[in-house]
């Protein structure tokens, strides 16, 4: 049996570390701590000098197979290019590199920080790489940027309809413009890559995860071939985080959905071990807020647009309802306050009520939820899985298209801890950065990367931003006695740190980086 204890390790309780102690870990799991973690049976024993010692992380909504995709691509994110010209120099290094006819993918570009201060268009991308078909993902992940040949290749023209639920986008004099937004993405068919190719981004992809000191990340679109890809790694032991599939339910924004198939085949939450294990179904109701195309009541600022809903009340509550029926949880990912609203209303319709106040059923992101929406989420337990990581990244886009006026309604962690509900806090990576400390940052100053503060009402503090990347994630999986803690009986899952964070500014958070991270009591290598 493997045993290690931990000297001089000071651990994190509530909002602060306490004084040099012990923890004792036998097999994976926390055994005791301080005086109970006796060295009789400490094994091996490993003096970290005084060092800070937290629950490892948990990516409570990311899509880490889609961020290995990502780390396979052309990168367009605001940290990589400042101009349309930084996009179109990165296309040409990469036609350069690929055969004439084949696909050039990229991801996270967004028109927020760009110079040009406008949306790129397939004529910019024309002159980059006419003769490869290419495809860029926006950051929020609800549009694409094509050019023609990629048009020509999807047999999409000037005539082509818009579907329902999405937008082909077009210019002043009908052409279209290359944007295909929200369930438009799905008449954009890109090969997918290689399972080798796969293996090798969710490779790096794990490893980017360690090195935030996030130790269990939760799959929002978990596709047949993520899974497939998950049972491979879990079966010959390649997994150095734990993985929470959520299986996408519908076909939309270019995804396959598996719902009917998971239901067929009698698939149920809970299926699975400790390193995975399947949580439940996915549903998307609305897209994102930068792109306006989240459902909102009232429209964005200087516009008449309010957005797009995907699906109609009457199909989503019997999709809702076939689910619970099945035996799977619910998330739903619903941006806007007319989303949330439409999830709300669906919630009510299924007819099984205890299933949905029971089954910690979940409202991914959150966004804009108004008060009704508030009163329904603490009276039904239902969880606002906030990704209050964007206040940090996209924070300057939302103030753009939303107002200043609607800021503190936007990821409102005050009113959600204040009403008893339960919010952890995400990135959505790769819609944005995964590190967690920039999304606890966010939570506690309302600032965003540029320094704007979004409003002074919604604050949180250091202790609660970062309950809701460990113990408030723990609960959405009904782990919180085992993952998000450092309590005997938990997975040892934990990360060190050579600066206390309760001690630092604000600002110094953004600079945290974890010196040791521990899965399972086995020490992990980082980058």
């Amino acid at each position: 049996m493997s045993q290690i204890t931990l000297r001089n390790a000071r651990l994190l309780a509530a909002d602060h570390f306490t004084a040099p102690t012990t923890l004792h870990i036998s097999n994976g799991r926390i055994t005791a701590s301080g005086d109970d973690a006796a060295d009789a049976r400490a094994g091996e024993i490993i003096d970290v000098d005084g060092q800070c010692v937290m629950p490892g992380f948990i990516e409570s909504h990311g899509h880490p197979s889609m961020y290995g995709r990502t780390l396979l691509q052309v990168d367009v994110r605001p940290d990589v290019v400042d101009s349309i010209a930084d996009i179109q120099n990165a296309i040409r290094d990469a036609a350069n590199a690929t055969e004439p006819g084949g696909w050039i993918r990229g991801a996270g570009w967004d028109e927020t920080y760009l110079e040009d201060d406008r949306v790129p268009t397939r004529a910019d991308l024309d002159a980059a790489a006419p003769d490869h078909p290419v495809v860029l993902t926006r950051t929020c992940r609800h549009m694409l940027l094509v050019n023609s040949k990629a048009l020509d290749v999807c047999g999409i023209d000037d005539d082509t309809p818009d579907p329902v639920g999405g937008r082909l986008v077009r210019d002043g004099s009908g052409r279209l413009t290359g944007l295909c937004q929200e369930k438009a993405m799905d008449l954009i068919t890109v090969p997918d890559y290689a399972p080798d190719e796969l293996s090798g981004g969710f490779a790096r992809a794990q490893q980017q995860f360690l090195d935030w000191g996030i130790t269990t990340v939760h799959d929002m679109s978990t596709s047949r071939t993520d899974l497939r890809l998950y049972t491979e790694l879990a079966a010959s032991r390649q997994l150095s985080i734990r993985l929470r599939p959520w299986l996408w339910a519908l076909t939309q924004m270019g995804y396959d959905g598996i719902l009917d198939a998971a239901l067929a085949a009698g698939v149920t939450s809970g299926l699975g071990d400790d390193w995975m294990r399947i949580q439940g179904a996915k549903f998307v109701l609305d897209g994102g807020v930068g792109g306006k195309t989240a459902a909102l009541c009232c429209p964005y600022e200087h516009s008449d647009e309010t957005g797009i809903l995907y699906i109609d009340d009457e199909t989503l509550t019997r999709h809702l309802r076939e689910a619970v029926a099945g035996g799977l949880r619910l998330a739903i990912h619903s941006i806007g306050d007319a989303a949330i609203a439409q999830a709300r209303r669906a919630l009510k319709n299924i007819g099984d009520d205890e299933a949905v106040r029971t089954r910690r059923t979940r409202i991914e992101h959150c966004t804009l939820p108004a008060a009704e929406d508030l009163d329904f989420l603490a009276e039904w337990n239902i969880i606002a899985c906030s990704s209050v990581g964007f206040i940090y990244h996209l924070g300057d886009s939302y103030l753009k298209v939303l107002g200043r006026d609607r800021m503190p309604r936007v990821y409102p962690h005050r009113s959600f801890i204040d009403r008893g509900i339960v919010a952890p806090g995400n990135s959505d990576v790769p819609v944005t950065n995964g590190n967690p400390w920039e999304g606890i940052y966010g939570a506690v100053t309302r600032t965003t990367k540029t320094g704007q503060v979004l409003d002074a009402e919604q604050n949180i503090t250091l202790a609660e931003a970062i309950r809701a990347y460990t113990s408030d994630a723990a609960y959405t999986s009904f782990e919180e006695d085992t993952l998000g803690t450092l309590a005997p009986g938990a997975h040892a899952d934990f990360q060190l740190y050579e600066r206390d964070p309760f001690a630092l500014n604000p600002a110094e958070w953004l600079h945290l980086a974890p010196s040791a991270v521990y899965v399972a009591g086995e020490r992990q290598p980082l980058s």
